[in-house]
Order: C-alpha cells, then structure tokens, then sequence
C-alpha cells in the first residue's frame, strides 16, 4: 500500500521562527496610551501657565527673571514627563520606553503647543474684539500686545480715571500766547503742583502697566507726556522769574 506524499506547501509543526509572535496587545495599548497621557499632560501644563499669567498680572506680581526664569522653564517641561513616566510608563515588555525618550516627546509636544499658542495669538491680536483682546494675549504669550500685530489697547479703569484728571487740570494752562505768562498768575503753584501730582501717578500707573507686561492705550501716553512737557516749560519760566521753589 502506498504511502500519500506529503504536500511541499504544508507548512511544517511547531512554531514558524521566521516570523515572531505579534506584540501583545495589551502591552502596545499601554505604550499608547502613556503616549497620549504625555500629550494631555502638556496641553494641561499650558492652561495651567494661561492661569498663572492672569494670577500673576491680577495679583500685580513680577514675572520671574534671571535663573528663576531658567528654572521655571526647566522645571515646565522637565517635571512633568518624569512624574508621568515613573508613575505611568510600561516597564516591561513590547512598547517599553526609556525616559529620555519620554522627555524628548514631552519636549516636541510643548513646542508644537508653544508655536499653535503664537498662532492663535497673533490671529486674537487682529481679530478679536478689541476689550477681549489684551485679557487672551496675556493667557497666551504673557503679554497683551504683539510685537508682529500692533494695536492700541483699551484703557483699564485706572488709566482712564487718571487720565481724565490730567486732561481736567492741565486745561487750566491755556494754550497758545497766553500760556507764556501764567507762572506769573496768582495761585500758579497750586495749580502746578495739581497737575504734577496728577501726571506722576498717570505716570506710575503707566509703568505698572509696562512692568507686568500690559500694553498702554495711545491715549494715556500721548496725555501724561503732554503733560509732562508743559509742566517742565512752566517750571523753567518759573525759575527765570525768580520763584525759588522752582530750582
């Protein structure tokens, strides 16, 4: 009786050694998904930094500088991709990873996230309306003006009501010939030291603006350095006649 060959495509017994096992797949959906925990780690690390910006300018709080800006920033992007991968990251098995390869993701995705953040702040800077505007480029860039889309920003409360004081009291110096002569008026240096009261707190006000890193309305500056000009011509006049509490 004769023996059947055996077919030369049947596949031979046992384990096919060219072509190992696929990944479990459990281990490649924790790979994933510490992945994308990477992700949602950085874009929450930016709205957390949107708040800190509001906080910090609400608060009338310095910006940090020098090596407490370098440590913040290093502390930003290094932190949270270490945390996430000693309580997070697989440890064994397919999709394994290794810290610094945690770090450089987290590192890619926070700039990607830093560079959409410019984006959208330049697209606020044009577009969005005007009172809304500085409040979305402080969360952002840290800042409500751009140096690429220039605009004028609205005036804050403050500035407003300062304003209106200077404009008030610096209307009691005419303009024109007759401003020539009024440091030789009666009641000239109340009047002056009025308005020179008046325009330095405008001008600290302004500064303040300035060092959280607030835009200034166009109008607030053109006032207190109209102001300041005309004080400073009155307070020379003052001196060529001879009043002492002008030197």
């Amino acid at each position: 009786m004769c023996t059947p060959r055996r077919s030369a495509l049947t596949m031979p017994d046992g384990p096919n050694e060219t072509s190992p096992d696929p990944a479990p797949a459990g281990k490649v959906d924790r790979s994933m998904s510490f992945q994308l925990l990477l992700l949602l780690a950085a874009i929450a690390a930016f709205v957390g930094l949107a708040g800190l910006r509001i906080f910090r300018v609400r608060t009338h709080r310095d910006a940090p500088g020098g090596l407490w800006r370098i440590g913040f920033v290093a502390a930003f992007l290094l932190v949270p991709p270490v945390v996430l991968y000693v309580v997070a990251a697989p440890k064994s098995g397919p999709g394994t990873g290794d810290l610094l390869g945690a770090v450089a993701l987290y590192v890619l995705v926070s700039a990607l996230l830093w560079l959409l953040t410019w984006i959208a702040a330049l697209l606020a800077a044009r577009f969005a309306p005007i009172e809304r505007r500085p409040m979305l480029l402080l969360a952002l860039v840290g800042r409500d003006t751009s140096s690429l889309v220039a605009f004028d920003p609205p005036m804050t409360g403050a500035l407003s009501s300062d304003v209106q004081r200077v404009e008030e009291l610096n209307a009691a110096f005419p303009r024109g010939p007759a401003f020539i002569g009024q440091a030789s008026l009666p009641g000239f240096r109340s009047t002056w030291d009025a308005l020179d009261s008046a325009t330095s707190a405008l001008e600290g006000d302004i500064a303040e603006q300035r060092r959280l890193g607030l835009g200034v309305a166009e109008r607030a500056i053109a006032t207190a350095s109209d102001a300041r000009g005309r004080l400073d011509s009155l307070r020379r006049d003052a001196v060529a006649m001879g009043q002492a509490w002008a030197v």
